[in-house]
């Protein structure tokens, strides 16, 4: 049945326990349907053989043998059925089984229309006149001067029970129909309020992700509050691994660094030809290993992901490139609207920041201008200067790993690389235009806490 219901319903787990909850509702519903239907068809089955038993009473009390031996009935039951002809309602009397005295429904006696209804006692069912189904009562009886036991029958339609039993029927039909559609709501609503608290983890996980919390709560329920610590214990541990892998990018950096330094240091004694092509391949050498610091210290849209101010960032790089590039005295703004708070890793965030600015920064005349401001859930960041920008064919060169339009300005040539691999992690985007100030337009789509 688990792997039936599993086919029908792969995907929702509220449907699939709605459909095993259904499996057992209706098939039960439908057997109280039965049941009562055969409790009333029972009990009127027995309230029928108890009016025939009444008026099998009845006529048994105004019976009586004449002196000449013939049934006398001092009065007949006086219920108008009996007086119709073929009503389907019939009393006999009859004597050594010839029917001495009946009712007028049963027709003239002469006719012998209905003939001895019962030749056996107690409870029967059987066909009388047009084929109509009857329940015959019949009771032998010993009266005073009789020759012979005296039979009393009573007879009853079935169909009129039949018809009773159909309305029953058409009842029992709609209330079970009812009561099976307000189970399945019923059922409905607790598999929705059983279910809540995967919506409670849901939002909660979604806010770890968003950077609004760093673990999840301790206020699931029991069945559910082992998956919880195993996800913190998760966010825990991955945590610790972008740390740790952290802390090996910057070793790793320090560790390269000097021996780069005495390569270099060594080259510039060579001849020019050899010095050259040793230089490039050095320069190859720091590119890559830069890069792959860079890749190794991006955190990305991990678990627990903190918010991050953007005043915050944007002082530390005022200070930083106003420091760089003092000589040059740049106009270096930030306009940052309210609201216009990053999802992510703060080093990521740094990292995007420092080096479009950086970049914007090299090749600026006086001014370079950061927007940032929330939009639709997420955040646009703008980096644009007053530079000679960058002519719209060579803008997916300068994305390209490693490449530079002019060599002699001073760099790696990796900046816009690593800030579009970081917006890919964070499933971003990054555009290249036209800045109104007359140069470069850097555009950022990113996440917004």
């Amino acid at each position: 049945m688990r792997r039936w219901i599993g086919n029908f319903f792969p995907h929702s787990l509220k449907l699939r326990l709605m459909a095993a909850a259904a499996l057992w509702v209706l098939p039960v519903l439908a057997l109280a349907g039965f049941l009562l239907g055969w409790a009333f068809r029972t009990h009127l089955e027995s309230q029928l053989d108890g009016k025939l038993a009444d008026y099998q009473r009845e006529l048994l009390a105004a019976a009586s043998i004449d002196a000449a031996g013939n049934l006398v009935l001092d009065y007949m039951p006086a219920d108008p059925r009996f007086s119709r002809v073929f009503s389907g309602w019939y009393w006999q009397a009859a004597i050594d089984g010839k029917v001495v005295r009946q009712s007028t429904s049963a027709g003239p006696m002469g006719a012998g229309a209905l003939g001895l209804l019962s030749p056996e006692g107690g409870i029967t069912e059987l066909y009388g006149p047009g084929e109509r189904e009857l329940r015959v009562y019949r009771r032998d009886v010993t009266l005073p001067g009789s020759s012979g036991p005296v039979a009393i029958v009573v007879a009853a339609p079935c169909d009129e029970l039949e018809a009773d039993m159909a309305q029953f029927a058409t009842h029992i039909v709609v209330i079970m129909a009812t009561l099976g559609l307000t189970f399945l709501f019923a059922i409905y609503l607790q598999v929705g309020f059983g279910l809540r608290p995967l919506s409670y983890l849901r939002r909660e996980i979604a806010a770890i992700r968003n950077g609004r919390a760093e673990h999840l709560s301790s206020t699931f329920p029991d069945e559910i509050a082992p998956v919880v610590a195993e996800v913190n214990a998760l966010i825990d541990h991955n945590r610790q691994l972008i740390d740790r892998a952290r802390n090996e990018a910057g070793n790793l950096a320090h560790a390269l660094k000097n021996p780069l330094s005495v390569l270099s240091h060594e080259i510039a004694a060579l001849e020019p030809e050899r010095r050259a092509v040793l230089s490039a391949q050095i320069d190859s050498i720091s590119g890559q290993v830069e890069r792959i610091l860079h890749r190794i210290r991006t955190a990305g849209p991990s678990a627990g992901n903190t918010r991050v101010e953007l005043s915050e960032i944007a002082d530390d790089l005022t200070f930083s490139l106003g420091t760089i590039y003092r000589e040059r005295r740049l106009d270096l703004r930030f306009e940052i609207a309210p609201g216009a708070v990053f999802a992510g890793d703060r080093g990521d965030l740094v990292e995007i920041l420092g080096n479009l600015c950086d970049n914007a920064c090299k090749w600026a005349r006086s001014r370079v201008t950061v927007h940032a401001s929330p939009q639709g859930g997420r955040l646009a960041l703008a980096v644009e200067d007053d530079g000679p920008g960058i002519a719209a064919k060579e803008r997916e060169t300068v994305l390209a790993r490693g490449q530079r339009l002019d060599e002699r300005v001073p760099g790696s040539g990796l900046g816009l690389d690593i800030v579009r691999e970081i917006v890919t992690l964070y499933r971003g985007q990054l555009n290249l235009s036209d800045s109104t100030l007359g140069g470069l337009r850097v555009e950022l789509d990113l996440p917004a806490a």
